[in-house]
């Protein structure tokens, strides 16, 4: 029996492969994560300002419950490199010159800090420079502040607060295009005009602090310098990008080995089973010579811990393989210093006790007919099955079916519980294996209704601060822009009785042309006149319905408070969104400014001129082209979906290879007197096979219905899994996808069946007959 002990083996090995994989990979991130921020003294309150004086440090510092706190100075710019004509940005750091105090510290993986002496030279983050062929000593060209100022790398390094560095505006980080640079803190205030100043600070707390009373008082102490509302960690964006991830990873260890462990529980009961009602005989003979129950049971329970054993060797090998692959999938999109991968012995030990434990308990059905069992009746021989004129019968007659077909269809119904599980089997590896095959369609559908359908636009143009009619009318005159709208997002703070969250109020013109607002169906949706209209995301975070009035707070410029009503709660796909009309921000800002960035659609064959003529300009914070966003978002879809789909098919495959090689040869050893008399009562071989093949073919083809609608309902589940603040996954499956998942269950069932086939072709025909006798 060993064939189909590895076939159950390998279902249980993709169970544990899985879990190894999930967890390893889990576990190794978040130790990683958590070495690196507390190595670089990552903080755990941020907060962005204005303008603020260094002194400030001093006074939030006194704040109790504060251990540390770090203020620095940020700047956007605008980069040109001689060998790459696009739009560049960098988000330029002050920082000193040994930075070994100071919170988020950085790693450096060559060359030195800034030193005074040298008020051009910078550290570059290492995604930028691996991507644009940077090393020490190369230059690169900005526009600080308005001015033109060449800089020179002499170091390349990361941070823990830039894991995941996200440029204004962006929906995934393109490092070939925007790159975090750290400059001398003297020379980073000369290049700002911001002597002695800062604009973001940092904050260590210490341990069993409140969070929410500290972020209150550091409000109270910054609001005069233009902060926009202190945050904690969870709010980070790197950080938050991070702990969705590892979310995640935790969400496929709860939904992936269940399916396997499942499908393994219910192999092993139906081979026990039929290993149980072969050796009647010898388990008879034994209990009557004086074996207990307990020792023949201990017997069977050997053989199913016997395959469990053989599944977690194969299994910890195949997932830590795949764990390996994963973490370096990893490191291209989270930029740690290190990744150890590693796994502890919880993991292992985890991993057998699921096959262990899977195994044991589709054994126990079997052990219990074994003790039920008296000596005289396992002797004798088991009663022959009774067929009886049923539905399946009138049925078959109805259709018409041969002899042949009736042989096949009175089996079935001979043995329906076995049946219904071999169809349950193949049903959830086709359920699994759509699943995962419909998160392709879910991106496809993201990327046409976010980037073509909501977003029309070829360019961003984002301001360095909110810009009046003038500045549109100036991208309107220039040569190659054929068309602009101006949009706006401020931040503000959103509450509704104890519950607030941070947002960002968006709105664009009310006859825009270049951008939409799409909900989860695809319809296109209008901007209310008067009031809010909030994702579904945001709106359940606040606990609010269409018809509330919420609490907003400006968070910066003139921190004006007023109460907005909700007027529609919408289904997208991005984020925790809030939208108004134009006239209501203006309302909510005062500063009669309705530009804070500009949606534009571009002449192609000017696009370099255009790009040359916006990087000059000294109130462009930086450019974000769409079809450069789409080209990196779809290499992330690839890198990662297209990973999967290869452990995911194989895991789905291994489940059907399982049941349909234990099926058929359940079928074979039942079956073998019968097709030995049919082959001497003259039948040929093919037959005398398609009475085995067909019963296993009938069997797989009732269970693609069963997968398919198994497969839909799991897929909604997985997708509401993997949805998390930052994206929601919409569920759009193809009919496509349900068909290439059944080809691939049925290619795979189809060879393993032929496996059994050949065993038909071989079958000896005086061995059966005389075993039989």
């Amino acid at each position: 029996m060993r064939a189909q002990a590895l076939a159950i083996a390998l279902v249980l090995a993709a169970a544990t492969s899985t879990f190894v994989l999930s967890t390893g990979v889990h576990g190794s991130l978040t130790q990683t994560r958590d070495a690196y921020y507390a190595r670089n003294a990552f903080a755990d309150v941020f907060c962005d300002m204005t303008r603020a004086p260094r002194s400030v440090i001093g006074r939030v510092a006194a704040i109790s419950g504060i251990a540390q706190v770090d203020g620095r100075l940020q700047q956007y710019a605008s980069l040109s490199m001689a060998r790459k004509a696009v739009a560049m940005r960098a988000l330029i750091n002050s920082v000193g010159e040994k930075d070994a105090q100071g919170l988020n510290r950085i790693t450096l993986r060559k060359g030195h800090f800034p030193r005074r002496t040298s008020p051009n030279d910078v550290i570059v983050d290492e995604a930028f420079a691996e991507e644009n062929g940077l090393t020490p000593g190369d230059k690169v060209n900005a526009i600080i502040y308005g001015r033109l100022q060449p800089l020179t790398i002499i170091g390349i390094g990361l941070a823990p607060d830039f894991i995941y560095a996200l440029a204004p505006g962006d929906l995934v980080p393109d490092s070939s295009r925007f790159g975090i640079f750290w400059m001398g803190k003297e020379a980073l205030e000369a290049a700002t005009n911001n002597k002695q100043a800062i604009n973001v600070l940092s904050a260590r707390l210490q341990p069993n602090t409140s969070e929410p009373d500290v972020i209150r008082k550091m409000d109270a102490v910054l609001r005069p310098y233009g902060a926009t509302g202190c945050y904690g960690r969870k709010d980070h964006l790197s950080h938050a990008f991070v702990a969705n991830e590892l979310a995640q990873l935790d969400a496929m260890t709860k939904i992936i080995p269940p399916v396997f462990l499942l499908v393994a529980v219910f192999l092993v009961y139906i081979v026990l089973g039929r290993m149980i009602q072969t050796e009647r005989g010898q388990i008879g003979l034994l209990k009557a010579f004086g074996y207990s129950n307990a020792a023949v049971a201990i017997h069977y329970l050997k053989f199913a811990l016997a395959i469990a054993l053989v599944a977690t060797l194969v299994g910890t090998f195949a997932g830590v393989w795949m764990g390996r692959a994963m973490a370096e999938l990893y490191l291209k999109f989270f930029r740690f210093p290190f990744l150890e991968y590693h796994l502890s012995p919880q993991v292992f030990l985890g991993a057998a006790g699921l096959a262990f434990g899977a195994a044991g308990l589709g054994a126990l059905a079997g052990i219990y007919s074994v003790v039920k069992l008296a000596p005289a009746v396992a002797m004798m021989p088991p009663p022959p099955p009774v067929y009886r004129t049923g539905a399946l019968d009138s049925l078959g007659q109805a259709a018409g079916f041969s002899a042949t077909g009736h042989m096949i269809v009175r089996h079935i119904a001979r043995w329906p519980w076995r049946s219904t599980l071999t169809v349950f089997g193949v049903a959830l590896s086709l359920a699994l294996l759509f699943s995962t095959l419909q998160f392709l369609d879910s991106s496809k559908t993201m990327i046409e209704s976010y980037f073509f359908r909501s977003q029309r636009q070829d360019m961003t143009i984002l301001f360095t601060e909110p810009r009046n009619q003038d500045a549109v009318n100036a991208l309107r005159s220039m040569p190659g822009i054929l068309r602009v709208e101006p949009v706006r997002a401020v931040p503000v703070k959103l509450s509704f009785e104890h519950r607030s969250e941070r947002a960002v109020l968006e709105s664009s013109d009310d006859k825009s042309r270049l951008s939409a607002r799409i909900d989860s169906v695809g319809r296109e949706i209008d901007l209310p006149a008067n009031g809010l209209m909030l994702s579904q995301q945001l709106a359940s975070k606040l606990g609010v319905t269409a018809g509330a009035h919420i609490h907003a707070q400006l968070l910066g410029g003139r921190r004006t408070e007023t109460d907005l009503p909700v007027v529609r709660i919408v289904e997208e796909f991005v984020g925790e969104r809030a939208y108004a009309s134009p006239s209501l921000i203006n309302r909510v800002t005062r500063d009669s400014s309705p530009a804070g960035a500009a949606l534009v659609r571009v002449d192609p064959a000017r696009t370099p001129q255009i790009l040359t003529q916006l990087n000059a300009m000294p109130r462009v914070l930086g450019i974000a082209e769409k079809q450069a966003a789409i080209k990196k978002f779809e290499e992330m879809i690839n890198d990662n979906i297209f990973t999967m789909l290869f452990f995911y098919i194989s895991f789905a495959s291994a489940i059907a290879v399982g049941v349909v090689y234990n099926c058929g040869r359940i079928l074979f050893s039942e079956r073998a007197h019968e097709l030995a008399t049919l082959r001497v009562l003259g039948y040929f071989r093919s037959e005398v096979a398609f009475i085995l093949l067909g019963e296993v073919g009938l069997l797989i083809l009732a269970a693609i219905p069963v997968g398919c609608v198994a497969g839909y309902w799991l897929a909604q589940f997985m997708v509401a899994m993997f949805s998390s603040d930052l994206f929601r996954l919409p569920f759009t499956p193809a009919r496509m996808t349900f068909g290439f998942a059944s080809l691939i269950i049925l290619a795979a069932a189809s060879l393993t069946a032929l496996l059994v086939a050949r065993r038909v072709s071989k079958l000896d025909m005086i061995k059966v007959l005389k075993a039989h006798d």
